[in-house]
């Protein structure tokens, strides 16, 4: 595919989840930091509403007509972006991938990238905290998960769900959905801890395992080991100071490297390389 960009560069276009949220700056900035090396122009869009997965089609649909040589998603939900999928004039590389693998089967250049093991990730978290939890009977394991049909939520959760139920009654493992967002699961601990003897509770992001970790805040005295996905700073900064029991952590940089890895391949022509893109690794606290 020719260049578009008066520079000679490709222009490139990622669609984010969220521009304030740590972990997508994290991306942002490494995004446009490695731009040039491989000769992209790099511009990013992302719903006003990062809790609008329609807002975030509408975006998808309006790159249409944009120019772009390739863009990579990072869908909201297994499903908001299909309907602006099919038919677009150029290439689109989905990284997770996050769009129900059913649903896309057959789009034309269309790639899903794998990031990561999801629900190995969630494995990890869980059993970590398994280990720190001392269940007994009549004890409580919370998963807090992101948006009911985020498919990298759901898998990371399936992966905690495994864990716990080797140390859980089934019947006293509590999944909520506080939509990857930090007062959510706040509000979600807030009502959860009073009422039941928690001993572990794993979120599908750091930003809602942040949320728990300022309910338990309240509760002077209050110990439970708490888990997360995504490293990001002030999770790592819980993890040093021991309020953070685990996160677990994907190198970002790998990740960004691959995703502009494949899309260099798929404008000159070569087979695309689909992960995955980098290694997860567990950080808990010593």
């Amino acid at each position: 595919m020719k260049a578009r960009d008066r520079s000679g560069k490709h222009r490139v276009g990622v669609l984010l989840c969220d521009t304030e949220n740590p972990f997508w700056r994290t991306k942002i900035e490494l995004y446009g930091a490695l731009a040039d090396s491989y000769g992209f122009d790099v511009s990013f869009r992302a719903a006003e509403d990062p809790k609008d997965p329609e807002g975030q089609c509408r975006e998808l649909s309006a790159m249409r007509d944009e120019a772009y040589d390739a863009v990579i998603l990072n869908p909201l939900t297994e499903r908001n972006l299909l309907p602006a999928l099919a038919g677009l004039p150029f290439p689109v590389f989905d990284v997770g991938p996050k769009c129900d693998p059913e649903r896309t089967a057959g789009i034309a250049d269309y790639f899903p990238l794998t990031a990561a093991d999801f629900e190995e990730q969630g494995h990890l978290a869980g059993r970590a905290l398994v280990s720190a939890s001392e269940p007994d009977g009549e004890s409580w394991a919370v998963i807090l998960g992101g948006f009911c049909d985020a498919r990298h939520s759901s898998m990371r959760c399936r992966g905690a769900l495994r864990a716990f139920r080797k140390a859980f009654a089934p019947r006293h493992i509590v999944t909520v959905h506080a939509d990857f967002d930090r007062g959510e699961a706040r509000r979600a601990a807030r009502a959860l801890l009073p009422r039941l003897d928690v001993r572990a509770v794993f979120c599908a992001n750091d930003l809602m395992a942040l949320g728990v970790l300022d309910a338990l805040s309240e509760s002077p005295g209050a110990s439970v080991p708490v888990g997360g996905v995504d490293a990001i700073p002030e999770a790592l900064e819980a993890l040093r100071d021991g309020r953070l029991f685990c996160t677990v952590s994907l190198p970002h940089e790998e990740v960004v490297r691959g995703v502009y890895r494949a899309v260099a391949e798929r404008l000159a022509g070569a087979p695309v390389s689909g992960g995955p893109l980098g290694r997860s690794v567990l950080l808990r606290r010593s």
